[in-house]
């Protein structure tokens, strides 16, 4: 508990390189906790107590390992760790080992755990105090962890597992795998342990044994005979998780090596302290020793070392006395614990995507979930309504935010000749900006120099001045050459050879060269290294070169050879907007016949004509790019009415968010918080649907939860099936998902 307290304040690979303190609990971007059911009374305590609670767990942690002022120290632990477990179950949730640190740090409690090897012990050493433990302290522990590994074993009893050995196959070819090695060994050494480890036969004896190893490994730790083997296959089962497979498992292996340890007998210190004192190894049995060392190659010869019993203790039978409560409490505990991660199997449908029962049911790192993100849709009749001819009525008299339509695009796939010649474009990474179309309406194609004069004389006609800049927009393989020099003559030679880089690889890409990665992968990484450049650029200039990308270039819209102006004009700039943004200012904003589609969506505005904002996918540029809660329609397809769409980025941590979008209870429930929080606003209760997709280990994406459900008022059972919860559709992974990676 100690390290654990330790590790809620170092950055981690399980929180992307931030601390968990701030992911979770002290962030300045969370909002609410998501608390477990049953505990939404529990309040999320300011930052600088969060971290007193923290300190405090570690200074418990070292008593109550000390066993000074036991009772108290291990109370201290465990309301702690109890708290911070509670009040933010998206932390706690996945991982099964926190849940076993939680309950062992209860069942510690009312146990006398400190009566031999202790500070109390030692200070009470002239008194006649018991300095042993009764046999159901021992009893209680050694039946949590069998149940724990028994489940983590009946958890791989499935098709992925066993038969497509996923996902494991896809972990082991994760860069993390064979990064640890490449200080140790050279290129040709390390293309073998790369061939090794990439090699499906591996992912699926590590499947198998794995499966195996959970499944026996309680009963081996009980039976004398096989515990000093079963111990030495603790070891190893947990250092390949830890040094091989995973990178962001913490503390497991270390918790499941020394909890292991209330197997051995409970003298097992004052030996082991008097072997190091004098060594010495005792005589196998040879015929279990051989037939071990056959059969389980190596490690196998453990078994000829069976676990020798502890002479009994001579104190009297009173010091033992079993209390009336404790084998009631024993057995009912037990059998809690045993009957409770079995309840989905009588649910109907496959719990690994529903979730239904799947709580506390030892499942960690069994299955890969992926999931495109969560989006919410609010039904409020009073602001976007159908007339009797199906048209979409928006009232923006009842409608408290900007007076804002933000039109869906779709880049490679985009009509220009039925977007006006003025337009207002929302991208990631650049902004808002506004944009001059030389392809709407006709289809005669202009100079530069006659576009140029084209933007002056419609800008003369709505503002009644001139612009101060037009400038034509390039293709992304320029702009990023062009960013790459400057970088270069400022001195930031890694930012500029990573910029030329990637601008060879779009040049590549455009020239369809073949051998490359996948379009969306070098666009990832060319919008990940432009928001960090973006971030770090205090003067703005590096965003004034950026607004020269050709419109929505880094979404693979086709470059045209037609010039595409970027318009600068200050006065239509928003005051409030964040520096160089180029947020337009929505009042100063006037709409005119060169800045309406000929056809598109058909609206009837109340109460005046919005500014339209043509965008795209935005995916976590939405934090910041929209508001809480907006607009939108469709230009690909007008017959789909306008829709009230909540930006749940902006009030949602990353963390939180990707909860939501893989757990169709967790979405429920942020469903009814927006609810509510339209409801104080407007005076009125929403419908709240929610449209997420999710992919169970490389499977195709599918909707999880019902779209034409409310979420906000759709009643939860936890032991029957939910019908707003979508079950698994596709029983078996498909083959072209078996030789790619989730992430294709």
């Amino acid at each position: 508990m100690i390290l654990e307290a330790y590790s809620l304040i170092r950055p981690s690979a399980m929180t992307m390189g931030h601390t968990p303190s701030e992911t979770y609990y002290t962030g300045s971007d969370i909002k609410f906790p998501f608390q477990y059911e049953g505990f939404n009374w529990l309040p999320l305590l300011p930052p600088h107590w969060i971290y007193a609670l923290v300190g405090m767990l570690a200074l418990a942690g070292l008593m109550m390992a000390l066993g000074f002022w036991y009772r108290v120290s291990a109370a201290t632990v465990f309301l702690i760790w109890a708290y911070l477990f509670l009040v933010e179950s998206t932390r706690t949730y996945w991982q099964s080992y926190y849940y076993v640190e939680l309950l062992f740090t209860f069942l510690l409690l009312w146990m006398p755990a400190a009566r031999r090897y202790s500070v109390d012990a030692w200070l009470a050493r002239d008194q006649d105090s018991p300095r042993t433990v009764p046999y159901w302290t021992v009893l209680l522990l050694r039946g949590q962890l069998v149940v724990m590994y028994f489940y983590g074993g009946v958890a791989k009893l499935n098709a992925d597992w066993l038969l497509d050995a996923a996902p494991l196959r896809w972990n082991l070819t994760e860069a993390h795998v064979t990064a640890q090695f490449k200080p140790y060994l050279t290129a040709a050494q390390l293309g073998v342990v790369n061939s090794l480890l990439h090699d499906p036969w591996l992912a699926y004896l590590l499947c198998y044994a794995g499966a195996l190893f959970d499944l026996s490994i309680g009963r081996l730790l009980v039976v004398r005979r096989t515990r000093v083997f079963a111990m030495i296959l603790m070891v190893i089962f947990h250092a390949t998780n830890h040094f091989v497979i995973y990178d962001n498992i913490d503390w497991l292996p270390l918790v499941g090596v020394t909890t292991a340890l209330i197997f051995l007998d409970p003298d097992w210190p004052e030996r082991w302290w008097s072997w190091l004192r004098r060594p010495s190894v005792a005589k196998p049995d040879w015929g279990w020793f051989t037939a071990g060392a056959i059969v389980f190659p190596v490690v196998g010869a453990a078994l000829g070392w069976k676990s020798k019993a502890s002479a009994p203790p001579p104190e009297r039978k009173a010091q033992c006395h079993l209390g009336h409560c404790s084998a009631p409490f024993v057995v009912v505990w037990l059998v809690w614990q045993a009957l409770m991660p079995a309840r989905h199997y009588l649910i109907p449908g496959d719990g690994r995507f529903t979730y239904e029962g799947l709580s506390f049911s030892w499942r960690l790192k069994a299955d890969d979930h992926r999931a495109l993100g969560a989006q919410l849709f609010l039904g409020d009749t009073t602001i976007t309504s159908r007339d009797e001819a199906g048209r979409t009525g928006i009232n923006w008299d009842r409608w408290h935010g900007d007076r804002v339509v933000y039109r869906n695009v779709t880049p490679g796939r985009i009509n220009w000749a039925q977007l006006p010649e003025i337009m207002v474009l929302l991208e990631p990474v650049v902004g808002e900006r506004i944009i001059y179309n030389p392809l709407a309406g006709s289809s005669a194609l202009l100079t530069e120099a006659e576009a140029d004069d084209r933007v002056r004389s419609i800008w003369q006609e709505l503002y009644g001045r001139q612009p101060k800049a037009i400038r034509p927009t390039a293709p992304l393989s320029q702009v990023l050459d062009s960013v790459s020099a400057a970088l270069k003559i400022g001195g930031q030679n890694p930012e500029a050879a990573k910029l030329a880089e990637l601008a060879s690889r779009m040049m590549r890409l455009d020239q369809n060269e073949p051998g490359l990665q996948p379009a969306v992968l070098i666009l990832r990484d060319v919008r990940a290294a432009l928001n960090e450049l973006r971030d770090r650029d205090k003067s703005g200039e590096m965003n004034r070169s950026l607004r020269l990308i050709a419109p929505f270039a880094l979404e693979r819209e086709s470059h045209h050879p037609v010039p595409f102006l970027l318009i600068e004009d200050p006065q239509l700039a928003d005051d409030e907007s964040r520096k160089d943004s180029g947020r337009v200012d929505r009042h100063a904003w006037k709409a005119g016949p060169h800045t309406r589609e000929g056809t598109g969506p058909g609206e009837v505005h109340a109460g005046g004509d919005p500014l339209v904002i043509y965008t795209s996918n935005l995916r976590a540029d939405a934090r910041e790019m929209l508001p809480q809660a907006c607009i939108f329609d469709s230009q690909d397809k007008p017959e789909q009415p306008a829709y009230i769409r909540w930006n749940c980025l902006k009030d949602l941590t990353v963390s939180k968010f990707n909860h939501i979008s893989n757990q169709a209870f967790y979405l429920r429930r942020y469903a009814r918080r927006v609810a509510s929080l339209w409801e104080q606003e407007y005076g009125r209760r929403p419908a709240v649907h929610a449209s997420t997709a999710v992919s169970l280990n490389g499977r195709p994406f599918q909707q999880l939860v019902d779209p034409d459900a409310d979420l906000a008022s759709v009643p939860v059972t936890w032991f029957r099936h939910n019908p707003w919860i979508r079950d698994l559709e596709t029983p078996r992974i498909p083959r072209e998902a078996l030789a790619g990676t989730p992430a294709d």
